[in-house]
């Protein structure tokens, strides 16, 4: 797959495991973010991103959990980056709120786990059984070069 190509391609395995954009389900668009991953792509760096906490950016105060996926290219002999997102917010709960903010990066670096492994040891984590039991308030996929 192309860079340019991979917004497309997430839509495509999000549409196959039955997820809209404005209404993703947390596991579902996972397992979907999941497929995405396993496309190689061309000509960039790859990393992974799976965070979540409570944050304010621009908007309400909101419990966010983010799947992104970052490429690493040359545009035009200068380096930049490009990051795919599936952001899932709720309200601000207690108990989400104690989760406490968490990030894991991944980039296929040597010495790091392979991303089958680290796919599978993020969808053992405890916070998935807390996170459906809640229901998101809203959610989207986009696009976007944070530098």
């Amino acid at each position: 797959m192309r860079v340019e190509d991979a917004l497309p391609q997430l839509l495509t395995c999000l549409k196959e495991a039955g997820q809209e954009p404005c209404r993703l389900v947390p596991q579902l668009a996972w397992e979907a973010f999941g497929q995405f991953m396993r496309h190689p792509v061309e000509a960039a760096e790859d990393a992974l991103l799976y965070e979540y906490g409570t944050f304010s950016f621009g908007g309400p105060r909101r419990f966010t959990l983010s799947f992104c996926r970052q490429f690493d290219v040359d545009e035009d002999g200068a380096p930049a980056l490009i990051q795919l997102r599936c952001e899932i917010e709720y309200e601000p709960t207690p108990a989400l709120e104690a989760l406490g903010t968490h990030n894991y990066w991944w980039s296929g670096a040597a010495g790091e786990l392979p991303l089958a492994a680290v796919m599978d040891e993020i969808e053992r984590r405890s916070e998935w059984m807390l996170l459906g039991a809640h229901r998101p308030v809203a959610s989207s996929v986009y696009q976007e070069s944070p530098c």
